[in-house]
């Protein structure tokens, strides 16, 4: 290694190091949990069968569950009404080594350090069931966000092609930090993956379950102005807590805050909603005991289902975007079909032409049932807890689901144009290569008929030769004379 590089590094280790994992460590009296993740399955006209099945799968139909018998009834007969809007419970989910005996319990097999599941259904729109699942982790598991924060670091080289970069301990963290999020929200996903079939677990889409983090604070508040946890480095903005303007507070301002943002290389949004344990007033004093034993328990058990129609609005949202997305990139594909390649080309619009067909079995319904969703506010806004952005410069700050709304109503209008202009391109294609096949048809028919012509001539001259050949020889003889004397 180059000298030069050995001495800074050495000095990262003894003056930057230290100060960097002091900013991104919590304070010792500081607890910091994930102690819920949401995740979400769609299931359009081309996947509820699939629901079926696995609730067929899971015994779920033939369960006995006082007020959860007929739930299959239920959303069929709002799948079969005109701009219906329901929410179903579908019950707890506990593991099948659990001895409970309490009613609404249902037993499965649970991914390990998870707890219990909360599953509903959220029907905004006939032709759409949303499967909300939210995961409730045992503590272990939900302690292992804090356990990343208070870990050191010292800063490295790493080697690239051309010059070699400095991982500092704050980087370091980041990284650490996005790996344990990724591997919970993947014993999440797996577990719908594996149990219900829906648009998100299909090749179709091939995008992630749309998922929302929980995360509680027990002396800090989120993106609260603080010396020392609202800079750069700090762990609230490891947490993505710190930055105001991708903030949002509930409007009723109890303390429960929500966060979206995304990656340079993902097209999905991530939600995350967080809260401190201690000073937020989701729940009055006097209706504590009726969630739990005490404030941080009763407050994370009062979100069951209480916020439902808040992420199935949401997740609405991103459907749109999802459907918006396989839109384009059909689009884009249609583009780069080969003309020159007539079989490979036959062969790719194929299965494009199928694509579209799946495409518009889903997205018809969804768009016509959306224009009529938001055009009444009541239903929208329907059960939706707003939230107001943090960072406003006027006196009527900006409302999150308010814009979500604008924003569906204007891309639903983009996307509508957008599906009939790849119809139109799937047709024209279509007609440009059967013209090609026509052309390519009709020159083959003409080679066809010159090579049948000479064939014809061939088989002639051999057909001569051997009859010829087959006369007797005063016959032959006389035969060449002729065409001796005819030449003369």
């Amino acid at each position: 290694m180059n000298n030069k590089f050995e001495e800074e590094l050495k000095y990262c280790h003894a003056n930057i190091d230290p100060k960097e994992n002091l900013e991104t460590t919590p304070p010792f009296d500081e607890k910091i949990k994930i102690p819920s993740i949401w995740v979400f399955e769609v299931f359009p006209p081309e996947y509820i069968e699939n629901f079926d099945k696995s609730i067929e799968k899971l015994g779920w139909g033939e369960e006995k569950i006082g007020g959860l018998d007929y739930f299959q009834e239920t959303l069929h007969s709002m799948r079969h009404q005109n701009y219906a809007r329901g929410w179903i419970n579908l019950g707890y989910i506990v593991d099948e080594s659990n001895e409970s005996i309490m009613s609404g319990i249902r037993k499965g097999k649970l991914p390990e350090g998870v707890k219990q599941i909360n599953a509903s259904i959220f029907q905004p729109i006939p032709s759409t069931t949303i499967l909300i699942c939210q995961f409730l982790f045992q503590e272990k598991l939900a302690n292992n966000i804090e356990k990343a924060l208070r870990k050191k670091y010292n800063t490295y080289i790493q080697k690239n092609k051309k010059s070699v970069s400095f991982i500092s301990t704050e980087n370091q963290k980041r990284i650490e930090i996005q790996l344990e999020l990724e591997f919970l929200n993947g014993i999440c996903c797996k577990w719908m993956k594996e149990k219900f079939h829906g648009l998100y677990a299909s090749s179709f889409i091939n995008e992630n379950h749309p998922v929302c983090n929980l995360i509680t604070l027990e002396k800090n508040i989120p993106f609260e102005k603080n010396d020392d946890t609202n800079h750069y480095n700090s762990y609230l903005s490891i947490l993505n807590l710190n930055n105001i303007y991708e903030g949002w507070i509930d409007k009723s301002r109890d303390g429960l805050y929500l966060t979206i943002s995304s990656d340079r290389d993902s097209i999905r949004e991530k939600l995350i909603l967080s809260y401190n344990e201690q000073t937020n007033k989701i729940l009055s004093d006097k209706n504590i005991k009726m969630y739990g034993d005490n404030k941080a328990s009763a407050t994370l058990n009062s979100l069951t289902h209480s916020l439902d129609n808040t992420l199935g609005t949401w997740v609405l949202h991103v459907l749109l975007n999802s459907y918006s997305y396989k839109i384009n990139d059909l689009r884009d594909l249609y583009g780069k079909s080969n003309k020159k390649s007539l079989k490979q080309s036959i062969s790719t619009l194929s299965e494009l032409d199928y694509e579209v067909l799946q495409a518009q079995k889903n997205i018809i319904p969804f768009i016509s049932e959306m224009k009529h969703f938001c055009k009444d506010n009541f239903s929208f806004m329907h059960n939706i807890k707003e939230f107001i952005a943090l960072e406003n410069r006027t006196d009527n700050p900006r409302e999150l689901f308010k814009n979500i709304k604008s924003s569906i109503k204007f891309q639903i209008e983009l996307l509508e144009q957008n599906q009939k202009m790849l119809k139109e391109t799937s047709t024209a294609v279509r007609e440009v290569n059967g013209l090609l096949v026509s052309d390519k048809i009709a020159e083959t028919n003409i080679k066809l008929q010159k090579s049948i012509k000479w064939m014809t001539i061939v088989i002639l001259i051999l057909t001569c030769i051997t009859t010829y050949y087959s006369l007797p020889d005063d016959k032959r003889e006389n035969i060449t004379s002729y065409f001796q004397n005819l030449l003369k």
